[in-house]
């Protein structure tokens, strides 16, 4: 009687086997679609947040007008000159300096997060590649909250002000980079 038995199995293996190989090249589509799938969605809004963060640094911040004149445009880089602003004595202007100085900082985080970010996009990011782009989207957060708040104090000083298309490009590059770097969904794509 054991004699059919083994037979019996002897039949059973090559079918379980096919099956094997069909679940097996099943599994292995399925997990090529997913990861395509996860490459368009954690790519489009690199693409997205890297265009906007280029932009923000050459549009206007802000525009100023005046009665007498064409109204003026002045992007990121012009708030730079305010080290070179005097007083009338010839001495540096401490408010200029700390603006200007800001302002450079920003410039400086939002190249760092634009060289950085894309490592996010990438599968296998190592743990430092991860931190030093969250540290840089960290800092490019707390530099969007302080251009908002510059750029309000001076809107708001009944100053001929006004902002710019660079504030909200910013913001946009800044909220997407925040989604890619805190939002679980995204973490489970790039820290895998």
């Amino acid at each position: 009687m054991s004699e059919p038995v083994k037979q019996g199995s002897a039949k059973q293996s090559p079918a379980t086997a096919t099956e094997s190989v069909a679940a097996q090249a099943a599994r292995t589509r399925l997990e090529e679609r997913v990861a395509g799938i996860e490459s368009i969605l954690i790519s489009v809004p690199m693409l997205l947040l890297e265009i906007a963060l280029i932009l923000s640094l050459f549009v206007p911040y802000a525009n100023q007008t005046k009665t007498d004149e064409d109204p003026e445009a002045f992007n990121l880089f012009f708030f730079l000159a305010g080290f070179a602003d005097r007083d009338d004595d010839g001495d540096p202007e401490a408010a200029s300096i700390l603006f200007a100085s800001a302002f450079l900082v920003l410039i400086v985080v939002i190249i760092g997060t634009i060289c950085t970010a894309p490592m996010l996009a990438g599968k296998r990011v190592s743990s430092r590649a991860g931190a030093t782009a969250v540290t840089f989207i960290i800092v490019l957060i707390l530099g969007n909250i302080g251009a908002w708040m510059v750029m309000l104090m001076g809107v708001y000083a009944d100053s001929p002000w006004t902002i710019g298309p660079a504030l909200p490009l910013l913001n946009l590059g800044t909220l997407l980079a925040a989604m890619i770097a805190f939002m679980p969904g995204y973490r489970r794509i790039w820290e895998r």
